[in-house]
């Protein structure tokens, strides 16, 4: 989703028009970055109704997208899948993807919708719960080993989600009690996606704060990234995200909540559909990865 003329392209080693050349990482052009984790409740990628969003977002600020595809159910289930982000966002980070990319990652903002939602704060919970758990002060960059060695590791600059399924817990919050007419999640659906992500003789609990970030500790939470939730007053798993915005926000995080009337469950999509409601959020969103990337208006497409 990148202008393909920024990005310089190592020579293919068995072609022998072109002379060996060696790119050393820290001279590849620096990037701002979207990791994107598509919804689907981790049975299917949705990555056809994120692409006119996400091409948009992408031409607004300039910055590169990827959407990682990874592992499913029902043959992968927790912790594969976000294994794998972690693994990609640590390539990202580490400098060992710019041979491949052809750039450098400026900032990173994580963004995900649904179970995407659910990888993305989970990804965040798992870089603290490695790292800094049990200290008093996070460092700009910590070690972490990654394909066998130490990497300079970061936190996202900021993550932006919508309608995050944040608590796979079989527990009944208000919003999933009174709202079981949502016609993309119903609560039925909640509690088989959650029973298949995390297997019952696997015997994971569901409050684990890396399959539900809903319950990561404050020790955790406080060293969130800028964070952006969006939610919808028709969607099961609104109380789950004002509850945990309610928590960074208290916690000391710069964290906002915004929620919408008339639209269903991971609404994102509906922007580029027409809907108005989610047209006025792709704005909103555009606007925040703007601020977020620090980009000047004179840089603005």
């Amino acid at each position: 989703m990148s202008n393909l003329s920024t990005i310089l392209e190592s020579p293919d080693e068995s072609c022998s028009t072109y002379p060996r050349q060696t790119t050393r990482k820290e001279e590849y052009p620096k990037k701002d970055i979207i990791l994107h984790m598509t919804g689907g409740g981790f049975f299917a990628h949705t990555i056809a109704g994120d692409l006119p969003y996400l091409i948009d977002w992408s031409g607004y600020t300039n910055a590169v997208v990827i959407c990682p595809e990874y592992a499913l159910l029902p043959e992968y289930t927790y912790p594969t899948a976000l294994n794998q982000i972690a693994d990609i966002y640590c390539s990202l980070v580490g400098g060992d993807a710019s041979s491949l990319l052809g750039f450098q990652p400026n900032r990173i903002i994580v963004t995900g919708e649904s179970a995407g939602g659910n990888l993305a704060a989970a990804l965040c919970v798992k870089l603290c719960m490695d790292d800094i758990v049990g200290t008093s002060d996070i460092k700009p960059f910590t070690k972490r080993k990654y394909d066998g060695h130490d990497i300079n590791i970061r936190l996202p600059d900021a993550i932006m989600l919508c309608c995050p399924t944040l608590n796979l817990s079989l527990s009944m919050p208000h919003s999933r009690i009174i709202r079981d007419s949502d016609p993309v999640l119903p609560s039925g659906l909640i509690s088989a996606i959650s029973d298949a992500y995390l297997p019952p003789d696997k015997k994971i609990s569901k409050d684990d704060p890396l399959a539900s970030p809903y319950f990561a500790p404050d020790s955790v939470l406080r060293f969130f990234p800028p964070t952006l939730l969006y939610a919808t007053s028709a969607d099961p798993l609104l109380d789950d995200s004002v509850h945990f915005n309610a928590r960074l926000k208290r916690l000391g995080v710069d964290s906002d909540l915004r929620a919408v009337h008339h639209l269903p469950h991971a609404y994102w999509g509906l922007g580029t559909a027409g809907f108005p409601e989610a047209q006025v959020v792709q704005t909103e969103c555009q606007n925040w990865l703007v601020r977020q990337f620090n980009i000047e208006p004179s840089e603005l497409r």
